[in-house]
């Protein structure tokens, strides 16, 4: 599924849409490649039997890793005991 306004509008920190023809192109860029990434592995796991459910929340919690690990946020709250 696409959502074409998504795939259109980058916003920087002030909430304020990106212009500059590089940044955008390495952006899309980088969400083509990881949407395959993506979709792969999400196929691998559903041929092994894993649970839609449980890929989702593994797939969240490893974004929310990512982005503490890039220092894209600082804290992330904790979803119960793991």
């Amino acid at each position: 599924m696409s959502h074409a306004s998504d795939e259109q509008t980058w916003l920087d920190r002030e909430g304020q849409p990106i212009s500059c023809t590089g940044k955008l192109r390495v952006l899309r860029d980088n969400e083509v490649e990881l949407r395959q990434v993506l979709r792969d592995a999400c196929a691998d796991a559903l041929l092994m039997e894993v649970g839609p459910v449980f890929l989702r929340h593994r797939m969240e919690r490893l974004l929310a890793d990512v982005m503490v690990e890039s220092g894209v946020v600082e804290v992330v709250e904790k979803e119960g005991a793991e």
